[in-house]
């Protein structure tokens, strides 16, 4: 009898430490990971359907801003191949969700140096804006961490 118990009491424990939630913050950071399995970006509604993408923004922008913010200089490519254009990385599609969350053009980022072109194949954005090199990638993060910072998302999600 002892025996039993102590096997149920175990079980009780492992399964309550196995069913500890990560912080909305490490889910972030983990569905981020997860845009580099990207294989289609549609002009319209971005990359829906993806789990990580769509995680990314069922979370509250204290939570998911600060990791879109760094994840700008994260070069890792995409799977997303239309066999014309460079294959967009995470860092590209971390920026397009940025301008989606804030609602902001990507034509608003202009003055820190974001490219934009007229892609006459399809006219898709993710391969008509382009962040060329880091200095302007830390410009770009730079002003979303201001914009977050003021709406109040970046400091609740450092603090958490």
């Amino acid at each position: 009898m002892v025996r039993r118990t102590a096997r149920v009491a175990l079980a009780v424990v492992l399964i309550a430490c196995g069913c500890v939630e990560p912080s909305r913050q490490n889910r972030a950071i983990i569905y981020v990971g997860g845009l580099q399995d990207l294989t289609h970006w549609d002009r319209i509604n971005g990359g829906r359907g993806l789990d990580a993408y769509d995680a990314l923004l069922a979370l509250d922008p204290p939570a998911s801003v600060p990791v879109l913010v760094a994840s700008l200089h994260d070069p890792t490519p995409t799977l997303i191949d239309d066999r014309i254009h460079r294959p967009p990385t995470v860092g590209d599609v971390a920026f397009h969700m940025l301008l989606l969350i804030f609602g902001l053009k990507a034509s608003d980022f202009e003055v820190e140096g974001v490219w934009i072109g007229s892609d006459p194949v399809g006219r898709n954005p993710i391969y008509e804006v382009h962040l060329d090199n880091d200095a302007v990638r830390e410009r770009v993060k730079r002003r979303f961490m201001r914009m977050a910072i003021d709406r109040g998302w970046y400091e609740e999600a450092v603090t958490q």
